[in-house]
């Protein structure tokens, strides 16, 4: 193969390794471009599973091949914009491999390769050809042995380091292990343990040992880090919207309580190096959707306040670096979805941003134990994975080593620096379907509608009720998906590279309104079904705007807009664009029209409950006190009521029917396993949609040999 080889907009140079389009180079990790070096080696011939394996993952290296594998293809399909449904390149043969489709040409004058031979050469006589032949195939030859051979020499160390790395599960509880936390010397991890019975609460396992011993009991109970010496475990504790912060022998003894106040959003603990403090997520002015980086006293249990985030946002999530004298935390939208990771001093001062990624950031990050460098997960590269980012500043990149969803990583402040851990979770929530006889009976026993690869969240049955619409991140990306209620075939509708989500059909079935996250603030987008381009509804510049729904008569939209510190307001705008108009003044989210076109419905992102107004203005009243503001999308309005997750019976639950007429409650279905995050009521009333989780894991992962 030549040296630089092109695809449609694409250019391959071999002997660099990079991957550029129209001149630009393209990020592209290590194991993506060697699946495509291998792909184009034989452009138009299966290369099975098994050969990318042998090439890729020597015998001696301890991986989730089959995880990764598909990770490297999603992560090369991102790069190249292309789709596995329809791809324009990259091919998957069932049950056995790839396939390269996409016409070749080498550098210089554009000539098409022909299967897996690329032709070289203009056009010449045939004399020039035959008298040429055996030079022509020893260049040939030559260029391929260069090219495999500088692959083979590019990056030799990073070859040589993922073949020495070990991938264990670390502990062989029970249900699931979270959270976890190296003790200084790396020789115990501590985590948060859960198997919905008595065996709940923060936990200690010897690395390389076989028992794990239990220090709490508490269901609520979190996050916990090693003081300084090893001798002591500082926990959160969670629990009727209060946060208290306790200490515990690191072999178990009795519970001290340092802290006690209303709950924050984000979490995470850290020691300070010298002993005397405790770095948290502060709740500031009482308010959930608004947290600072405090820091608590153990002489004398008060608080200081150290970052000021800026309105619409909140921190979280501080650790300490090794030598104590600088903290990382993450700064968040309220939204949730936008993270990304600062450092400032440790007593306070200026702080420097990271990262630029705008994307979710999962669980702390954790210093390397030099300082030199962060570890956090995200999933910035589609799939949730570890990186790591210079804490004097660059590009982040990929961590060797870690399979699967990679979480909250924790690495030893001192001692064996080779080691780190992570929580790896496994979930999968599929779409079921409830019939009903009428608005207080179910009709049967419920059955799965979607069931496809990936998670779901908040269904949504088309107005004729062929269709359903959710959001999913089957291809990694959070996008909004469509599937045929009967046939089961799906389409992706969104391919935007970030979080979109509550996808919400137009009354006469030919649109979905939904949310996207471009950067920090969240964005209304509509696209036209099947097969429009998703497009910005300006709404309120310099706002958190989401949560959209139609009028009945699909002539506006409405939203939830938050700017600065205000609560969360309902807006309406016209569905073909014009100036919004606020609705409420004391908050609302969710908002959803009755089918008369008389009432709008919402709930409290604070405060919580089912609210109503007349659409043209007027008085609010409470319908439902029992929806919390963080379930705002677990309820549907139907005109004899409301269907709804009570929040008090999580994380299994009943489907309840609130009826407007008597005021009463009646259960209709109770779910078998754990509930997700969504309720969809058909335009007929006759279906209920929400999501289940089929199953559901968590586990600690220790990397051995890490660098």
């Amino acid at each position: 193969m030549a040296g630089e080889v092109r695809f449609d907009v694409f250019e391959v140079d071999l002997r660099a390794g990079e991957l550029r389009k129209e001149g630009r180079r393209l990020r592209l990790q290590e194991q993506p471009f060697r699946v495509l070096f291998l792909l184009l080696e034989r452009a138009g011939g299966v290369v099975t599973r098994e050969e990318l394996r042998e090439k890729l993952w020597p015998a001696n290296t301890f991986v989730d091949f089959d995880h990764g594998l598909n990770s490297a293809v999603a992560r090369l399909r991102e790069a190249l914009r292309d789709s596995a449904d329809k791809p324009r390149f990259i091919e998957t043969v069932a049950k056995r491999g790839y396939r390269f489709i996409a016409p070749l040409y080498t550098a210089g004058p554009l000539s098409p390769t022909v299967g897996s031979q690329p032709s070289l050469l203009k056009k010449t006589s045939l004399k020039s050809r035959n008298s040429g032949k055996i030079w022509i195939a020893t260049m040939v030859c030559l260029a391929v042995f260069c090219a495999i051979a500088i692959w083979a020499l590019h990056r030799p160390g990073s070859d040589a380091q993922l073949a020495k790395i070990e991938v264990v599960p670390m502990v062989g509880l029970r249900g699931f292990q979270a959270t976890p936390s190296f003790s200084p010397e790396g020789t115990l991890v501590a985590f948060r343990q859960s198997d919905g019975a008595n065996n709940t609460g923060i936990y200690a396992s010897v690395v390389g040992g076989e028992k794990s011993i239990q220090l709490t009991k508490g269901s609520g109970d979190c996050c916990p880090t090693w003081s300084p010496d090893g001798r002591e475990i500082a926990f959160s504790r969670y629990g009727d919207n209060v946060l208290s912060i306790f200490t515990i022998p690191a072999l178990g003894g009795t519970e001290r309580r340092l802290y006690r106040g209303p709950v924050s959003m984000g979490g995470g603990l850290s020691w300070s190096r010298d002993g005397k403090f405790l770095a948290f997520s502060e709740s500031s002015g009482g308010s959930p959707t608004r947290s600072t980086i405090a820091v608590l006293s153990f002489a004398d249990s008060s608080s200081r306040v150290l970052t000021f985030p800026p309105p619409a946002s909140f921190d979280h999530s501080p650790v300490y670096s090794p030598d104590g004298a600088q903290l990382a935390f993450i700064r968040s939208t309220v939204a949730g979805v936008s993270n990304d990771i600062f450092v400032m001093p440790a007593n306070g001062g200026p702080a420097k941003r990271l990262t630029f990624d705008n994307r979710p950031i999962m669980g702390p990050p954790t210093w390397t134990a030099d300082g030199r460098e962060l570890i956090f997960s995200s999933n910035r590269g589609a799939a949730v994975g570890l990186w790591r980012v210079s804490a004097a500043g660059s590009d982040p990149r990929p961590v060797a080593g870690p399979v699967g969803e990679a979480e909250w990583p924790s690495i030893p402040s001192k001692g064996n620096n080779t080691l780190l851990v992570y929580e790896r979770s496994l979930s999968k929530y599929d779409v079921w379907r409830l019939e009903l006889k009428d608005p207080r009976h179910h009709e049967r026993a419920p059955s799965a509608l979607v069931s496809e690869k990936g998670d779901k969240m908040r269904p949504e049955l088309s107005p004729d009720g062929k269709k359903i619409a959710f959001e999913s991140n089957r291809l990694g990306f959070w996008d909004i998906w469509t599937c045929d209620v009967n046939l089961a075939a799906c389409d992706q509708v969104t391919s935007l590279h970030g979080t979109a989500g509550r996808a919400r059909w137009s009354p006469d079935g030919r649109s979905i309104a939904f949310e996207f996250h471009p950067r920090e603030r969240s964005e209304i987008y509509i696209a036209e079904v099947p097969g429009g381009m998703p497009h910005l509804v300006p709404t309120i510049t310099g706002a958190d705007n989401l949560s959209p729904s139609w009028s009945s008569d699909g002539r506006w939209l409405y939203f939830a807009s938050k700017r600065g510190s205000e609560a969360f307001q309902i807006w309406r705008i016209p569905a073909q664009g014009g100036s919004p108009t606020r609705l409420t003044n004391n908050g609302g989210i969710s908002p959803v029209e009755s089918s008369d076109g008389r009432f709008l419905y919402y709930c409290k992102f604070e405060q919580g409950g089912i609210w109503r107004m007349p659409v043209g203005g007027g008085d609010e009243t409470e319908v439902l006190s029992d929806v919390e503001g963080g379930a705002w999308p677990n309820w549907a309005l139907s005109p004899e009521g409301i269907y709804f997750l009570p929040s008090r019976k999580f994380p299994k639950a009943t489907i309840e029917f609130f009826e407007f007429a008597t005021g009463k409650t009646f259960p209709i279905w109770r779910l078998e396993r754990e509930v997700g995050w969504g309720l969809g009521l058909s335009r007929d009333g006759k279906s209920i949609v929400y999501l289940q989780n089929e199953f559901a894991e968590s586990d600690i992962m220790l990397v051995k040999n890490f660098r």
